[in-house]
């Protein structure tokens, strides 16, 4: 009869558990929600009804869910209390669960020490690394230098500096941390080990590669670079791609390895203290004076607005063949982000002053010299539907 009597009333309570939780949530739903929603709204939404509503009543189930496991262990020992074939079980029933929690106070304080130790150490090392975050900042800023050593070079090498600080923190720690002479401890780091050693060869390799181009001094943010067949302005240096901005208006990814491997021409790194010098060829008939040639290509580049001025062009005799000359026009520029314009306008040019002049640009297979020259007149450099600029005739 007491058996049942209990049972009856273990079952009630849970009951009335059950109704407490349901109720609470209808309160929460009709009362405490609005309130809450004007507090969402005074706070400019950095507190969410939802985000307040699932941490109460996380917190009630918490609560509940004690309450139903003391009374469940109330209710079975105080049963097998009133049998004599159970009263050694319920007897003992209150040392099955002090022993783990003993045994886990136990572990708790004789780890005290290590992680006393590890406190301290994690500390030190964050006060270290504030430390060098700050050395290396000056650094970066200009106000400490160093010889041979560039001030972009800072933060990089604080990164290589703090993995360095990490890495022997972590060694420094590992036999304080719990379980770490464990079998299955170790056993779980040989895994990690493996797996990072087979997954990540591409990953380090680009890393590495990234530092490299770092301290390489191959190009920085800005420049205007040629890797491969692709031509543009470094937006963004990472430490796994380099991206790149084409003057197509194209954003192009570049795996760092990729660069390392192959050939970088840096169109920036001179032009400001020497002039980036373009160049283009034409060929041209033996026929036709060379000088003439030369001082026709030195009008064009000298008609090509935008280049140096400061900076006298100049022509090469690039090669002598079959039928003509190949003659390499060269001048000089300090923006070279604007390559692809001032290219246009001065092949635009020569054009221009080689048809004023009836001059030919051509190097056909020989079979005769033609009765024309292959040369446009001026009277006809605008035929529609193209227009002449103002002040041209």
């Amino acid at each position: 009869v007491k058996a049942l009597g209990g049972t009856g009333l273990f079952v009630l309570l849970i009951v009335g558990l059950r109704w407490i939780n349901r109720k609470v949530r209808e309160l929460f739903e009709s009362r405490y929600k609005t309130r809450l929603e004007e507090v969402e709204v005074k706070s400019r939404k950095l507190l969410r009804v939802e985000q307040v509503g699932r941490t109460m009543l996380f917190f009630l189930r918490v609560l509940l869910l004690t309450v139903a496991l003391v009374a469940f262990y109330i209710y079975v020992n105080s049963t097998l209390s009133l049998f004599p074939w159970t009263r050694a079980v319920g007897n003992e029933l209150l040392n099955y669960l002090i022993t783990p929690l003993v045994s886990i106070g136990k572990g708790i304080l004789n780890f005290l020490p290590d992680f006393i130790f590890l406190i301290i150490l994690f500390y030190i090392v964050k006060l270290l690394l504030q430390a060098l975050q700050g050395f290396f900042s000056t650094i970066a800023r200009g106000e400490i230098s160093f010889v041979d050593f560039e001030p972009e070079w800072a933060w990089p090498t604080y990164r290589i500096v703090r993995v360095v600080v990490l890495i022997f923190a972590l060694v420094v720690a590992y036999p304080y941390i719990p379980g770490s002479e464990s079998e299955a401890f170790k056993a779980l780091g040989i895994f990690l080990g493996v797996l990072l050693s087979l997954g990540s060869s591409s990953f380090m390799a680009n890393i590495i590669a990234g530092y490299l181009l770092t301290y390489r001094r191959a190009f920085k943010k800005g420049d205007i670079i040629q890797i491969g067949e692709v031509i543009g302005e470094v937006v963004d240096m990472r430490l796994l791609e380099t991206h790149i901005h084409t003057p197509k208006n194209e954003g192009v990814v570049l795996p760092n390895t990729t660069i390392t491997n192959g050939q970088v021409i840096n169109y920036s790194k001179l032009a400001k203290q020497k002039g980036l010098v373009l160049h283009t060829t034409i060929s041209v008939g033996y026929e036709v004076p060379c000088r003439q040639v030369e001082a026709l290509l030195i009008m064009a580049a000298k008609r090509t607005k935008g280049l140096l001025t400061t900076r006298e062009p100049f022509v090469l005799h690039k090669n002598l063949g079959d039928f003509g000359i190949q003659y390499e026009i060269n001048v000089y520029s300090d923006r070279p982000q604007n390559m692809p314009i001032l290219y246009s306008n001065l092949h635009r040019n020569i054009e221009d002053v080689f048809n004023e002049y009836g001059v030919s640009i051509m190097t056909p297979a020989y079979v005769a010299d033609p009765q024309t020259p292959k040369s446009v007149p001026k009277e006809n450099w605008y035929p529609e539907p193209a227009t002449p600029p103002e002040g041209n005739s």
